[in-house]
């Protein structure tokens, strides 16, 4: 049987959206869980922590509650976000890193790009592409591949997300499961990979919504408000 992961978007610890969505996973029952990034709440913004020490301390307390919490219901592998610091640590920090999860093997890529706004981890594409990719079964990514349903912000019909993530797609034949733009959670294809964002869970456009895989075969997402879904077998 294929080991079944959960996949949490972007927190900004709202706990209150968080909370369903840790019942809802409790009731599916999963063997490890991905958090894509953006973990933390809005108090660091875009201060550097020398410049806002009480604010940087209660931005890390909130990231480890929020760990803490997914971490009651099973194991945990997680990547900075654009909001959070490229430089955080802790257990299940899988950014730039391969690492294992109930027998799947997850490589991490934290921050956005290519656009900058300020924030602390944004990166440009070329830095992207001069990255190392092993082989592995899941990608955890923070943002999206470009040009797909799960890059696109709807008040602009744009696509925002990553042309590198894009390639890598392109030349993977597992999962690959990301966040960042809060409004288009879904599941799709690029190429042979199958590929998963969950959502946000903070604001803007934030709520109780989860995604879930089995194995890197399938894959869905579930809104816990409305109950809408969306699935996709390979």
């Amino acid at each position: 049987m294929s080991p079944r992961l959960a996949i949490v978007g972007d927190v900004h610890a709202s706990f209150s959206t968080l909370e369903p969505v840790l019942e809802r996973i409790e009731q599916v029952g999963v063997d490890g869980i991905l958090q894509v990034g953006d973990i933390g709440g809005h108090q660091l913004g875009r201060r550097s922590p020398e410049r806002a020490p009480y604010r940087y301390g209660q931005y890390l307390a909130s990231i480890q509650r929020v760990l803490a919490r997914l971490g009651e219901l099973a194991p945990v592998l997680w990547v900075p976000g654009n909001h959070d610091l490229k430089g955080l640590s802790g257990p299940g920090q899988t950014d730039g890193q391969l690492s294992e999860l109930a027998g799947l093997r997850v490589f991490g890529i934290g921050g956005a790009g290519p656009d900058r706004f300020g924030f602390p981890y944004e990166w440009d594409e070329d830095d992207l592409r001069a990255l190392r990719v092993p082989e592995c079964d899941v990608l955890l990514c923070h943002a999206p591949p470009r040009d797909t349903p799960l890059d696109l912000v709807p008040a602009r019909n744009e696509h925002v997300g990553s042309a590198a993530i894009r390639e890598l797609a392109e030349g993977h034949s597992g999962a690959l499961v990301c966040g960042h733009i809060h409004e288009s959670p879904g599941v799709c294809w690029v190429g042979e990979c199958l590929c998963l964002n969950a959502g946000g869970l903070g604001s803007p456009w934030g709520a109780p919504r989860v995604g879930f895989l089995e194995g890197v075969d399938r894959g869905w997402v579930e809104d816990l408000r409305t109950g809408w879904r969306q699935e996709l077998r390979r």
